[in-house]
């Protein structure tokens, strides 16, 4: 039996909210581009563009639960894509420059964990330091241009081969999705980041060593950076410095619009995958409707600051409310 308590909190909860934004986002552009956006082929195209922000958020999710954040993601994603650009340009095999590119990310990942939890750095400020660094440092490695001369065909591997007759990129959505709600709901890693993320305290005197927790968290995030940077080098076929400005952006937006707290202690990681297609969703549609990109950015904008006020304001209100009126 469905308890009325249930139904409240399926009603005022994130979930509910984010299928309401996805289906009216639908709508709007089915009526304004019917012949166009409501393709099969373009939904397709919009799960093959959200792939490596669904990859990356569904890592920095776990790493939200925590209270924590990480804003080199896009600095992280250029930064390896050069590198791995720069490997298959040199005669490595795909497998060795995407190794080469990992453990990059893995450093970073790294040293994000370390300043925040052996240094005591804000979350903020250690990942905004090492956004600038990979960034600089990718630009320094590509000498300030795309690296793209003289780069062979076997680059494109990822981008356009398909396995029964799916592409690649949808079969990475597809294992990002299981991997990571299977950690979020059936391992300790996700059980102990929201247990930081709620009260650190108190996980720190139940005998949780929240700062390796963190540092694993982090170095995940590293983990799926990278391999976004690889994704989007074999797409374009090259690896661009000033590429993935703003990814970041759109990875805490996805999480955000998916219902995850920047506080911590509450996210989902099937939320963020909604969330990251809507983020597409607008991109492609907008695009669809000959929109500019600065428009877009200012929706992108209006949009994170109505997400903050609905889910921790309007939502919570109303959950309480209900909750109350149920007791009385």
């Amino acid at each position: 039996m469905i308890r009325k308590e249930n139904i409240y909190k399926f009603f005022s909860s994130p979930i509910f909210a984010i299928l309401v934004i996805f289906l009216l986002i639908n709508i709007f552009f089915i009526v304004k581009a019917p012949d166009s956006f409501f393709q099969l082929k373009n939904y397709v195209n919009i799960l093959r563009q959200s792939a490596t922000i669904i990859l990356v958020a569904s890592a920095a999710t776990i790493l939200m639960m925590t209270g924590n954040i990480d804003l080199s993601t896009g600095s992280v994603v250029a930064f390896s894509a050069v590198i791995y650009a720069l490997c298959v340009k040199s005669g490595l095999s795909l497998i060795v420059g995407g190794a080469i590119a990992i453990i990059c990310g893995i450093i970073v990942g790294i040293i994000n964990g370390v300043l925040v939890t052996k240094f005591n750095f804000p979350p903020f400020i250690a990942t905004l330091g090492t956004m600038y660094v990979c960034r600089g440092i990718a630009l320094i490695l590509a000498k300030g241009t795309t690296v793209r001369d003289d780069m062979p065909l076997q680059i494109f591997y990822l981008a356009e081969k398909s396995f029964l007759s799916i592409p690649i990129y949808i079969w990475i959505v597809i294992i990002t999705l299981v991997v990571f709600i299977f950690i979020e709901k059936k391992t300790l890693l996700g059980k102990y980041s929201l247990a930081i993320g709620g009260n650190k305290n108190a996980a720190i005197f139940s005998g949780i060593n929240t700062g390796i927790i963190i540092l694993a968290i982090y170095i995940v995030v590293g983990i799926a950076a990278s391999f976004a940077g690889i994704m989007t080098a074999s797409r374009l076929g090259a690896g661009d410095p000033r590429g993935a400005y703003g990814f970041e952006f759109d990875v805490i937006l996805a999480i955000l619009l998916g219902g995850t707290k920047l506080s911590g202690g509450k996210g989902s990681v099937f939320g963020t995958f909604i969330g990251a297609v809507i983020v597409t969703i607008l991109g492609n549609g907008l695009s669809m409707l000959n929109i500019l990109i600065f428009w877009q950015n200012i929706l992108k904008g209006v949009m994170f600051i109505f997400i903050i006020v609905l889910y921790e304001k309007v939502l919570k209100n109303i959950g309480n409310k209900s909750l109350i009126s149920l007791k009385s």
